[in-house]
């Protein structure tokens, strides 16, 4: 990047912009995207370079692969999770990689941390890295996880069974999002608050386990062969009554609980009632809008940090833009030396409140911003400015305000051609096309729930050998009508829309596996030799293939959206919601993750294998009875299979009373405290995000008048980030805080003075 020279007539002078200068104030935009701070240095020239090296998109994406195969090296590591079933009643042949390979990969990812953490430090200095808990934590994490794996080194990976760095590991994943840091902040502040809600709901679920213990008291038995009341095993005890209405809470033991006592007497339905009307239907709903109201609020106070980030930002590049270095437009006079001329560009600089438009156009060109929104900020700029050669503040402000801008889905515009290829090309790109296409999909759909529902007819091979017929004409017609709407929207425009590429993926695939199957079998029904292997267990024949992948055909539905309304609202939401919600999937599979590896820990061989004695004895219901001898803590996959069960809470008390006859009573309360953080407490969040989301293009939607746009087509808007999502929420923040900040960090971007 060269310097950039101006002339300025007015004062008849030359005036310089630097390379530093230009970069100084590419990294500040940068930054302002990113919603990064200022506080890191901005000189030498290397550092510079440095920093934007790192927070360039492919470091990024390489810290990224290296937690994600740090995280998933759990899964061969031992015990391994490659085996092809963890029923405890089979034998399983698990793959593992050697100890060695698995330390070393290990080895490599720490030690990569560890320059992670090191150029963090290194570009924000010392001082500011002494401030920063993430920072810190990062280190120490990093440090006791190369300790730990130097222990697993001394010991022997099988002989080791605990590894800290293992529960240790979701922690990566989280200090390269700085969208799940905002959410584990904004968590860890509004946790107080939500507690009180929590004691709140424990002492209703301890005020009726008291009650529940007096009115269902134990049945004493007269003789010990006279088999216990099955009413009675619910509130034998406080702790057994505790935990089986925190299950009853989620309605998963409604009817074993509730029954027996309502047999004995009608009245006692009451108890139950007013249980889950106060804790389920007030309580919970109470909690789950306590919850997510301050969560907001505090992941709002975020946001507005965001927001003052990006402004302060923008405004430090405005003020390096208004630095520069000067000299005398005309040639020297005689008592000015060529040394004195260099030294006088080097070191003096006037102030100035305007900047010109060639300097600001190159620094926003130079920036590694997406190539549309620096055209937007170009075009933006231009048109504010478009009969002056200098930019002000203002009008800078105004320009950056684009960064801000919820993106608008514009439908591209694609080739038009001439004569009866026009006509050709009008029935490829109609609409009318788009809804026949969607009735032939319906019919489809028909013949394959016909196809399906006479499978096991006497006549089914003669019925499947018409049907099978039919079925192959409407996919040439899928195949047809693809490469129709190929030719007239031409290949750069028909793979920008993503059903059209499902669409032609899916006629492709369908179109070729008739093709083989027939070339195979000498048909397009199904024959007798896929009947015998499809019986034998999962459906892997060619005939089984092609009606699964039909079935997608529904999906076809989906493209007449964008010709209503309120599709705007609903795939606005949904699309948005895919792009958003990362974040908190992210924090979910943090916690998945810690505690799979706590259950391992825990409970890894409590359950055995079952007997004879075991399955003849069981108890209705139970454990043992359903055989769910798959469900076990033995590796990482089978206890995440668990902890889903048990977030789902359908049956999930069957979890809680297995692992209590296997293990300890203490031990449900691993199990409870994962229902509750991740039924309870994350999915709650992502449902309120998703609210968020849908009254957020709601309030568009009725902001614009449920305009539509090019075509007739509904105009759809990207929530990018999170931040557009509460932006309307936020405060503008005021010139006298952005300029009390910049006195604050001033040290950090103002250029020092060169030697002469």
């Amino acid at each position: 990047m060269s310097d950039i020279i101006v002339d300025d007539p007015h004062h008849g002078t030359r005036e310089s912009w630097s390379e530093r200068h230009l970069l100084q104030a590419i990294v500040l935009l940068e930054d302002a995207y990113s919603f990064r701070s200022i506080a890191h240095k901005l000189f030498p020239l290397n550092i510079l370079k440095l920093y934007r090296l790192y927070w360039s998109k492919w470091i990024q994406r390489l810290l990224t692969f290296v937690v994600s195969c740090q995280l998933l090296l759990i899964f061969i590591q031992y015990p391994s999770s490659f085996s092809r079933t963890s029923d405890l009643r089979q034998e399983r042949n698990r793959i593992t990689l050697p100890c060695g390979v698995q330390l070393a990969i290990e080895f490599i990812c720490l030690i990569i941390f560890y320059i992670d953490v090191i150029i963090r430090a290194y570009l924000i200095g010392l001082k500011i890295a002494r401030r920063k808990p993430w920072l810190i934590a990062y280190f120490i994490v990093t440090t006791v996880s190369m300790i730990d794996l130097i222990i697993s080194l001394t010991l022997g990976c099988q002989a080791k069974t605990v590894n800290i760095r293992f529960l240790l590991r979701p922690f990566y994943m989280a200090v390269i999002s700085q969208e799940m840091k905002k959410i584990f902040n904004s968590l860890r502040k509004s946790f107080l608050q939500i507690l009180s809600v929590t004691i709140l709901l424990g002492i209703h679920v301890y005020f009726f386990s008291v009650i529940g213990m007096i009115l269902f008291p134990p049945a004493r038995k007269d003789s010990p062969s006279e088999r216990a009341d099955e009413g009675t095993k619910y509130f034998p005890d406080f702790a057994d009554a505790l935990l089986n209405l925190v299950v009853l809470l989620t309605t998963a033991n409604n009817p074993d609980v509730t029954i027996p006592a309502y047999s004995k007497n009608r009245l006692y339905i009451i108890y139950f009632a007013v249980f889950l009307t106060i804790g389920l239907y007030c309580l919970m709903t109470l909690f789950t809008v306590i919850k997510m109201n301050t969560f907001k609020e505090f992941f709002t106070t975020s946001m507005q940090n965001s927001l003052f980030r990006r402004r302060l930002a923008v405004r430090a590049c405005f003020d390096i833009l208004l630095e520069r270095q000067i000299a005398p437009s005309s040639s020297p006079s005689p008592a000015t030396t060529a040394d004195d001329t260099t030294t006088s560009l080097l070191t003096h600089r006037i102030s100035r409140s305007t900047a010109p438009m060639l300097v600001v156009t190159r620094m926003i060109s130079s920036t590694n911003l997406p190539y549309l929104l620096k055209q937007e900020l170009l075009s933006t700029l231009t048109r504010n400015n478009e009969r002056n050669d200098e930019v002000n503040w203002d009008t800078f402000s105004l320009t950056m305000l684009s960064l801000d801008a919820d993106v608008q889905k514009v439908p591209i515009e694609h080739h038009e051609y001439s004569g009866v290829w026009a006509v050709i090309q009008l029935i490829g790109a109609s609409k009318y096309l788009t809804w026949f296409g969607n009735v032939i999909g319906l019919l489809n759909f028909i013949v394959l729930v016909v196809e399906g529902s006479v499978r096991y007819h006497p006549s089914f091979f003669t019925i499947d050998l018409i049907l099978s017929n039919v079925l192959f004409s409407f996919c040439i017609y899928y195949f047809l009508e693809s490469i129709l709407k190929l030719w007239s929207l031409r290949p750069k425009v028909f793979f920008k829309y993503f059903f059209n590429t499902f669409d032609a993926s899916l006629a492709l695939a369908l179109f070729v596996l008739h093709i083989v199957h027939c070339g195979i079998y000498g048909t397009l029904s199904i024959t007798t030799s896929e009947v015998i292997r499809d019986a034998r267990g999962t459906a892997t024949s060619i005939w089984a293939i092609t009606r699964i992948l039909n079935l997608f055909v529904i999906f076809r539905a989906i493209r007449s959206m964008p010709h209503f309304t309120n599709y705007g609202i609903i795939m606005g939401t949904i699309s948005d919601g895919m792009r958003n919600l990362k974040a908190f999937i992210g924090i979910l599979i943090c916690l998945f993750y810690s505690y799979a590896v706590l259950g391992m820990w825990l409970f890894r061989g409590v359950i055995k294998p079952p007997t004879e004695s075991d399955i003849v004895n069981a108890t209705c219901g139970s454990y043992q009875q359903s055989q769910y001898w798959a469900n076990n803590f033995d590796d990482f996959y089978s206890t995440i299979v668990v902890l889903y069960d048990v977030m789902l809470v359908n049956n999930w008390g069957v979890f809680l009373v297995a692992l209590r006859e296997f293990s300890t009573r203490w031990s449900q309360l691993y199990l409870v405290s994962w229902w509750f953080l991740s039924n309870v407490y994350i999915l709650a969040l992502v449902l309120g995000f998703i609210v968020e989301l849908f009254s957020l293009n709601v309030a568009r939607f009725e902001e614009s008048g449920f305009a539509q746009g090019h075509h007739g087509l509904a105009n759809t808007y990207f929530v990018k980030t999170l931040f557009h999502l509460f932006k309307r929420s936020l405060r503008e923040p005021s010139d006298d805080e952005i300029n009390q900040a910049l006195v604050k960090y001033k040290q950090l971007y103002d250029n020092p003075q060169e030697p002469n």
